[in-house]
């Protein structure tokens, strides 16, 4: 698995975490880009300007949609580990507003919510959660932000500008996003830094890392992440040894054990049977082709006709059904269309 793949994948991913990280800045957004590496840029292109981006709202699990409202100290303990990502439900709130709402009309109406919700004193403990957060985005507004720096000295200064703007909050509201940030930086240096580690002292390291990093976080961040996702990564942390293995039947009980620990034993011998069949499937082409070119060969004064007649019937035999050859022709006009 190549590093650089596996490394966009995580920028993708983790930008959109930063919620407003460029909020209202569209006048300056082209000079922002020339300080981001491809990467950043890739994962910049996927963020709406005001946070909206499609994907937030299945994921929020607003304190304000449940048969209750959270209590102030259970909705400090949802932010504090990671189960609510304050800045999404903020917008999941915000999308309930009316279309023609200006944003002061829609936060006006966030706080009659909360008013009408709780009950002192929680409600003017709530209020001022969300009081601070609107003041914070009405200063990044106003904010210049510099230019001429790297993406991760630019987060360095918008860290620092949340923390004059809103205290202490700002670990409550923006902790887990920047633990993550944390992490790609991590994650990008420990690849580099690791290459030549003993496979499993790498996962272990690399597992440790994830966990000294995202601190309280962890639980909350690694149940929401995809399975799929852990395994990629695991196996391109695994890369060096799994090529070093020559034998295939030592490289499948490779695969397997891996499989087995993030997809379950039914899982993983699925994935093992669909391989065999793909394997078998590519001993079999790589048959068929040989005896299309001996075929051609030997009966060069045939028509054409004559030779796609029979060339279909050798397909059939050798890659198991019509439908088989067929999809085997047309793979290789594709291909031939492509060139």
């Amino acid at each position: 698995m190549d590093f650089k793949k596996i490394i966009i994948v995580i920028v993708i991913f983790l930008i959109f975490f930063l919620g407003i990280l460029y909020f209202l800045k569209q006048d300056s957004s082209s000079q922002v880009k020339e300080s981001l590496t491809p990467e950043e840029q890739m994962a910049m292109e996927r963020i709406s300007p005001l946070g909206t981006g499609e994907g937030f709202w299945e994921e929020a699990i607003s304190p304000f949609r449940e048969d209750r409202t959270k209590p102030y100290l259970e909705l400090l303990d949802d932010l504090k580990s990671g189960k609510i990502n304050f800045v999404w439900e903020v917008w999941a709130l915000r999308r309930k507003c009316k279309a023609g709402y200006t944003p002061e009309q829609c936060n006006a109406t966030i706080i009659a919510y909360i008013e009408a919700e709780y009950e002192s004193p929680d409600k003017e403990k709530v209020k001022d959660l969300f009081l601070s957060y609107f003041r914070y985005e009405e200063e990044y507004r106003k904010w210049e932000q510099p230019t001429d720096l790297s993406f991760v000295e630019l987060y360095e200064k918008i860290k620092s500008k949340r923390r004059d703007v809103l205290g202490d909050k700002a670990d409550l509201i923006f902790g887990m996003e920047e633990s993550q940030v944390s992490f790609l930086e991590g994650t990008q240096n420990f690849i580099k830094q690791s290459a030549n580690l003993p496979a499993e002292q790498r996962v272990k390291q690399f597992e440790d890392l994830k966990r000294k990093t995202y601190g309280t976080y962890y639980d909350s961040l690694v149940s929401r992440e995809d399975k799929f996702d852990h395994y990629q990564m695991e196996m391109s942390l695994r890369d060096k040894e799994f090529n070093a293995i020559t034998d295939p039947k030592e490289k499948e009980k490779y695969l397997n054990r891996i499989e087995i620990k993030y997809f379950g034993k039914e899982r993983a011998a699925n994935l093992a049977e669909e391989r065999a069949k793909e394997s078998k499937f590519q001993e079999s082409l790589v048959k068929y082709e040989a005896k299309e070119k001996e075929f051609l060969r030997e009966n060069v004064n045939l028509s054409a006709s004559e030779k796609e007649k029979k060339l279909k019937e050798i397909r059939i035999q050798f890659l198991g059904s019509e439908e088989e050859a067929d999809a085997y022709i047309r793979r290789k006009n594709i291909e031939e269309a492509g060139k």
